[in-house]
């Protein structure tokens, strides 16, 4: 069976360039539509597309513009015919480019042209012109590929299954006969209905990396092809929504790999917390790698919190365009009552939902790991000035008994001092007939002295200092309680916020 042929096969580009502000970068205005004119010479056609941007939300931008068409038409009738229009426009802070190219239904003498094979598709893109890695638009593009499977063939019934599976495959050959062999194919992603024609989405919304959104729309009603040309404007409107939730989105991704390491050094730090021994005094190195986290810490919890910022900054003008997109299906709905546009309201019913809330869930968790951060910080804070105040008791009941002491040993050798009339004694010295004399007095006194008051001292210094710490003991628990978070109960905390992350939407 031969393959089928298929009739004025069009490629439709909507391509979205954030705008830039600075001074530095004015050329930013012509930069999308200079690339739009790059893909026209890839035709033979030398098509320039001249702007002028004004004040606006919405500005149509080309220069010749009239009060019923902002578009700019083309053509080239040798070889093989081209047609097709270039729309500039600015929404907001956004320029947007409309760019369709195609094979026409009618030739110059208004003759229908001939029905071609699905690979005609491959003329349509040559040097893979239309892919974004060659259109490079900072805020994403949709390709829309449209054809008429015939004209002169009535599709009553095409919702059945045997139907629809033609239709899918009839989408899947004309994608993969426009995407050279050397790139990959976008998946799969739905089918549905959209003007009475049966339309087909490839590119997963949330697949990030590599993200190409390609739309194949196979027209069996004269109606659709009408309507497309007359909402135009509004599809423009509509994909610039889209992709800009999705780049917000892909954007607050990226803020998420960063709060993601940065939330395991504060696992780290925790563990420093952890490492801590409960039931003993701390030794040097121990105060030391505190004092360290204490200059650690606030440096990371200012950036972390900074990155948390960024994220609800992204959920922001996701959110914002999300009305936006849902405020234009809604304008579009009220135009045709009878439509089903569930094919458009399924992104913002389900991706764009599941993208809002998921950065909800990160702020959510993220906020959390910064306040345990904060009691990690308090508990070390207060740690450090038990063992300090600690130390410095410590010193201050070591000085008043040694000093009691060093008092209870003079005040006996002075006792005994002056019990003995020692000094009255006579001194003997050493003589030929006795060599060998016992000590004076005096020296026996002296001696004794320095033992008993030696030894009684040190009996007054051990229990001075026994009572001493013994009184300071139940104000060392007092201290605990008051000034530091228990450790156990910042760990136990560490540990609930870990089991809350899997059970949050990922």
């Amino acid at each position: 069976m031969s393959p089928p042929k298929i009739y004025a096969p069009n490629v439709h580009l909507f391509a979205y360039q954030l705008r830039k502000q600075s001074e530095q970068q004015k050329d930013n205005l012509k930069e999308l539509f200079e690339k739009g004119e790059n893909i026209l010479k890839e035709f033979g056609i030398n098509q320039t597309i001249d702007i002028q941007d004004k004040p606006g939300y919405r500005v149509e931008l080309w220069t010749q513009q009239t009060e019923d068409d902002a578009s700019i038409f083309f053509e080239k009738w040798s070889d093989s015919p081209i047609t097709g229009i270039a729309y500039p426009v600015r929404i907001h802070d956004t320029f947007a480019l409309a760019l369709n190219v195609r094979r026409p239904e009618k030739n110059e003498q208004g003759i229908k042209t001939a029905d071609v094979d699905i690979d005609f598709f491959k003329r349509l893109h040559p040097s893979d012109c239309w892919m974004p890695s060659q259109v490079n638009a900072s805020l994403g593009q949709t390709l829309l590929l449209t054809l008429w499977y015939s004209p002169e063939k009535t599709w009553q019934f095409w919702n059945s299954r045997e139907d629809q599976k033609k239709l899918k495959s009839l989408a899947d050959k004309c994608l993969r006969a426009f995407i050279s062999d050397n790139l990959d194919i976008p998946p799969f992603y739905q089918s549905g209905e959209l003007f009475g024609s049966p339309i087909f989405e490839y590119g997963i919304p949330d697949g990030l990396e590599n993200y190409c959104h390609v739309l194949v729309w196979i027209f069996l009603t004269p109606e659709t092809d009408t309507k497309l040309q007359e909402e135009y404007p509004n599809l423009v409107d509509i994909f610039c929504y889209r992709h800009k939730i999705i780049q917000a989105y892909k954007l607050s991704r990226s803020v998420y790999q960063v709060l993601s390491h940065n939330s395991k050094e504060i696992k780290a730090e925790i563990a420093i917390v952890e490492s801590l021994p409960d039931d003993k005094t701390l030794d040097s190195s121990n105060l030391e790698e505190l004092k360290k986290a204490l200059k650690r810490i606030p440096s990371l919890n200012f950036s972390y919190v900074e990155l948390i910022r960024d994220l609800d900054n992204y959920r922001l003008p996701l959110k914002i365009n999300l009305q936006n997109y849902k405020r234009e299906i809604k304008l579009l709905q009220k135009k045709y009552p009878q439509e089903d546009l569930s094919f458009l309201e399924n992104f913002s019913d389900e991706n764009a939902h599941i993208f809002e809330e998921q950065i909800q869930a990160d702020l959510d968790y993220f906020a959390k790991g910064s306040d345990l951060l904060e009691k990690a910080l308090d508990a070390i804070r207060g740690r450090v000035e038990i063992e300090q105040a600690e130390g410095d008791r410590n010193l201050q009941n070591t000085i008043q008994a040694v000093g009691t002491g060093i008092g209870v040993g003079v005040g006996v050798a002075g006792i005994l001092a002056s019990s003995y009339d020692s000094i009255k004694e006579p001194w003997d010295f050493p003589s030929p007939q006795h060599p060998f004399l016992p000590p004076h007095p005096s020296i026996m006194l002296i001696a004794v002295s320095l033992l008993l008051g030696g030894g009684l001292g040190w009996l007054a210094w051990f229990g001075t200092k026994r009572l001493l710490n013994g009184k300071s003991s139940p104000g060392q628990a007092n201290l605990t309680d008051s000034q530091s978070p228990p450790v156990n109960h910042i760990l136990q905390e560490a540990e609930e916020v870990r089991s809350t992350r899997d059970t949050e939407v990922r």
